[in-house]
């Protein structure tokens, strides 16, 4: 089966809004709530390799892809050293 492509300013259409979409929705997804997002990193990984793979992107969408994957990373991190951060309660003695 041959992976057929949108072409030309329709495929450039299509990524901006699904671009658009991602970054407005990826945001709340990870913002909202810290310690549990509305959707995993991962989830959020796979569609932008989606829009990456479905797609002829322009260099502005290449780096809004970039720029969403380090939103990605940077709440992973975050959510990371929460986790691994130890309990610390004010007037605990250890």
């Amino acid at each position: 089966m041959t992976d057929i492509k949108p072409q030309g300013a329709f495929s450039a259409m299509l990524a901006d809004q699904e671009l658009s979409h991602l970054e407005l929705v990826l945001r709340r997804s990870l913002i909202d709530d810290a310690l549990s997002p509305i959707l995993p990193p991962a989830y959020w990984r796979e569609r932008l390799a989606l829009v990456a793979r479905a797609s002829h992107l322009s260099h502005t969408q290449i780096q809004t892809v970039h720029r969403l994957y380090l939103q990605i990373d940077a709440y992973e991190a975050t959510h990371r050293t929460m986790l691994e951060a130890p309990d610390v309660t004010p007037g605990s003695v250890e």
